[in-house]
């Protein structure tokens, strides 16, 4: 996705394998996709990541990550998303899971080396033992039922097969140009107020896209499991 954090694995961060924290291969079970916590992230390409979102047991929710966006909290189409401390979060998330007996998922393991940089070793390890890269539940899967994929593991591209439908609007390559025009309007010193109407229609988009990946990526997965 152009400006955009979210990749597919194949456009993953280039660090070597030796210095990358290493997930789980893992399939996940029924069980285990039904219960899960999924997590997704935006944000724009070589900067910390701006929202992070989450869905559990049918309930999505997210919190604005990056200090520049605290002027989007809050807002119509957007409610209840508050700034929190990346750290904090990541930690409530472990904490939640480990509690609740879930398992921690995103698609591709890039979600999770972002999660990762903001954790201490210890804390690394913690997330480890209960992350899961949904990739490798969806591509078995596929080979198992219909043979070589015939492109990369993205998850609109399950979205597709399986029928979990996206509206245009909300699919892909709107987060990172939306998130480039918030950024550099709030950079010349406005408030949300003073946001054009095509930038705080960007921000209510760009939620509603991480909403919609997170339920698209559990429709996936219980199809599959």
């Amino acid at each position: 996705m152009p400006n955009s954090t979210k990749v597919t694995e194949a456009a993953e961060p280039t660090e070597s394998t030796e210095q990358r924290p290493k997930a789980s291969s893992a399939k996940l079970t029924a069980k285990e996709a039904k219960n899960a916590i999924y997590i997704d992230y935006e944000g724009n390409m070589k900067l910390p990541p701006t929202l992070l979102g989450w869905y559990v047991d049918g309930e999505y929710m997210a919190s604005i990550l990056e200090p520049l966006f605290e002027t989007c909290e809050n807002r119509y189409k957007a409610k209840g998303i508050f700034i929190e401390d990346h750290t904090e979060l990541a930690l409530r998330l472990i904490q939640q899971a480990e509690d609740e007996g879930r398992l921690i998922v995103s698609w591709s393991e890039h979600d999770y080396l972002l999660m990762c940089k903001v954790l201490t070793p210890s804390d690394a390890e913690r997330l480890k033992l209960i992350y899961r890269n949904a990739i490798r539940t969806a591509r078995p899967w596929y080979r198992k039922k219909f043979g070589p994929l015939p492109e990369k593991a993205s998850l609109d591209f399950f979205e597709d097969l399986l029928g979990f439908h996206v509206p245009e609007r909300f699919g892909l390559g709107l987060v990172g140009k939306s998130l480039l025009l918030i950024r550099g309007q709030i950079k010349d010193g406005r408030g949300y107020a003073e946001l054009t109407n095509a930038a705080r229609d960007g921000w209510t988009a760009i939620v509603r896209h991480n909403k919609l990946d997170l339920e698209g990526m559990e429709f996936v997965l219980r199809k599959m499991t």
